[in-house]
């Protein structure tokens, strides 16, 4: 291992990329300089006409040159300048890093608030570049993400994507490819692209939600943090169920479909055999039919309280995002295990908690629905045969839900809802709406992302059609797959709490020095928002140098990265998200005039102090326990 291998190395692991961090495999190639894998590719480094070094690929009997072999900076540099003219907020997706030329050079364009995420497909071209190449001052870019192709990569993109993309953004992501990597990665190029694009179609459709129901997302995940505090969470199952081999046991995710109906009985085949989930809307017909489940999971920070009340539902576990609805967790009387999958997991994490949390609470994906949050922690927990039962997404038979569900929608509400046709298991067509089409959507992209870890069998025996997943029925999920013996329910019970000991009076001391906190960043932002006006002030009468110039341009840098640098940035705009989006959509206008943009920045900074003033009192209301 040379020394320019070895000064790329020591950057890389310090940066703590996901692959790096999640992929034993990359992480011990990386370190030995060499992948274990039998190589598809043969890769060399060589010269072009300038004597700079770039990388060849030799595949069935054609090589391709990832770079100019005639002056690979002057191309590169060439390439970089269709792209130099970034928006603010504005993520650039580089599919290939090859030399890392055309990421150096876009980088050099972009503003503070880019990023650049590099996706290299091939994990021997990046061994082979980081023996010969200085890339160092690339992947040391805190603007910059490094992704190296494996069989997580589309969800590691999902996960990096929901991460940095900014909602109010006008034109969010671009995607560039580098020369050659389209002909020698088609798959996975093609995959990126496609789950670029069902990103924003899930941001656009998920903020909308966050907006419309910001004072109950945020008064319930308020609420809920003493049940957190006295509970447990995803990481701590995970960790309980590592105790086991789930290669041969199914997990089998119950839904509220119509087809339910049919085999709803037959899941008592698999008591015991399975580890059975219920969605909280299938919960009363299962206890109608005396089913064992072994968990339910709910997420809606509005669902109501009417499906939970029968008293063996709350006897049972609970799964739950932290913002689900508060009157739930509450009255529950099992063990509570909680989720952060959705944005107020990532407020709880990060804002609240901070340092003093030292495990993910579990992040997983959400997807819009309580099915699809439930298909995500299955997967996160590391089931490897996940089972579809009454995941009709679709109006089978006239109907919207299996019967017994309390709120079952009438034939008026269906024929205004069902305006949309899909193709069902069988052949024929289904009627269904816009909503549960997109959720169809998310789980073919989501089996698509996890096939090669994941089998996904659709047993609802009805419905719609889900490309990706094996049909059979449940009677023959339950004979061929079911074939080990396991006691979830002890399991669930043995599982550790969060928190315990000191480290529950740590977290509670932490919680009670959050209103000061909060106080701090509110100094802050009133600083940010004197800087802004009087950056604004500069721009008007065309003042662009001078020590006062310099120091306010400084404090402007500084308050423009906040969502990167300020861990409380999270929590302060989740109490003020319309604000947010408004203020984005001016900064991305390319027609408002500089100073325009500036003063509105300093109205959101003045929208930010405001809603620490809403916390606080919101603490002092919710927070007598502490």
């Amino acid at each position: 291992m040379n020394a320019i291998y070895q000064k790329n190395l020591d950057v890389i692991q310090k940066r703590q990329f996901i692959d790096v961090e999640t992929d034993n495999t990359i992480k011990d190639a990386l370190v030995s300089g060499k992948d274990s894998n039998i190589l598809e590719n043969d890769i060399r480094i060589s010269s072009d006409l300038c004597g700079q070094s770039i990388v060849y690929v030799s595949r069935d009997g054609y090589e391709y040159a990832l770079s100019s072999m005639v002056d690979a900076n002057d191309a590169a540099k060439i390439y970089s300048e269709r792209y130099n003219e970034p928006e603010p907020f504005e993520t650039y997706i580089l599919f290939g890093l090859g030399d890392g030329r055309i990421a150096r050079h876009i980088l050099g364009d972009m503003f503070d608030n880019n990023i650049l995420i590099a996706v290299e497909p091939d994990i021997n071209v990046l061994l082979s570049v980081m023996s010969e190449i200085d890339i160092s001052d690339i992947i040391s870019n805190e603007n910059f993400f490094l992704l190296i192709g494996n069989s997580k990569v589309f969800e590691h993109l999902q996960t990096l994507l929901d991460g940095v993309i900014n909602p109010g953004t006008v034109t969010p992501i671009r995607f560039l490819i580098s020369p050659g990597y389209d002909a020698l990665y088609p798959d996975m190029c093609r995959g990126c692209i496609k789950m670029a694009d069902y990103v924003m179609d899930s941001i656009r459709i998920n903020s909308n939600t966050l907006i419309k129901m910001e004072d109950e997302l945020n008064l319930n995940t308020f609420k809920n943090l003493r049940y957190f505090v006295d509970g447990s969470d995803l990481y701590w199952i995970v960790k309980k169920f590592n105790d086991i081999d789930l290669e041969d046991i199914p997990a089998i995710l119950v839904c509220a479909g119509p087809s339910l109906n049919k085999n709803i009985d037959d899941l008592k085949k698999a008591e015991g055999r399975a580890f059975i989930l219920a969605v909280d809307s299938a919960v009363r017909a299962l206890e109608n039919h005396n089913v064992n489940y072994n968990a339910v999971i709910t997420g809606d920070a509005e669902k109501e309280y009417s499906v939970f009340e029968d008293d063996r539902t709350r006897r049972k576990p609970l799964i739950a995002e932290i913002s689900s609805n508060y009157k739930i967790v509450e009255n529950w009387s099992g063990r509570l295990f909680f989720t952060g999958g959705s944005s107020m997991g990532t407020v709880v994490q990060t804002s609240i908690f901070g340092d003093i949390l030292t495990h993910d609470i579990g992040k997983v994906e959400t997807g819009g629905s309580i099915s699809t949050n439930a298909f995500s922690v299955l997967e996160y927990i590391g089931f490897k045969t996940i089972v579809l039962v009454g995941q009709d997404l679709a109006f089978t038979g006239g109907q919207g839900h299996v019967q017994g569900y309390s709120n079952q929608e009438s034939e008026e509400e269906l024929a205004e809802r069902g305006i949309e046709r899909v193709e069902a298991c069988d052949g024929s067509i289904l009627t269904t709406d816009s909503q549960m089409r997109y959720y169809i959507r998310w789980f073919e992209k989501k089996i698509e992302a996890v096939k090669e870890n994941v089998t996904v069998i659709d047993a609802t025996e009805g419905g719609a059609r889900i490309q990706g997943a094996l049909n059979m029925t449940l009677n023959e999920v339950i004979d061929t797959r079911c074939n080990t013996n396991c006691d979830f329910d002890d399991m669930l019970q043995k599982v550790s709490y969060a928190f315990e000991g000191e480290d529950k009076e740590k977290c509670l001391d932490h919680l009670r020095k959050l209103p000061d906190r909060l106080n701090e960043f509110g100094d802050k932002l009133k600083k940010y928002k004197r800087n802004y006006i009087k950056m604004s002030g500069f721009i008007k009468n065309n003042i662009t140098s001078g020590k006062d110039f310099e120091t306010t341009y400084e404090a402007v840098k500084e308050a423009n990265v906040i969502d990167r640098t300020e861990p409380l940035y999270y929590l302060v705009t989740a109490f003020c998200l319309s604000e947010v989006y408004k203020y984005k959509n001016i900064v991305m206008n390319k027609n408002k005039p500089m100073d325009e943009v500036l003063i509105a920045s300093a109205q959101m900074m003045d929208d930010c102090i405001g809603a620490i003033e809403k916390i606080i009192k919101l603490i002092k209301k919710e927070w007598n326990y502490l």
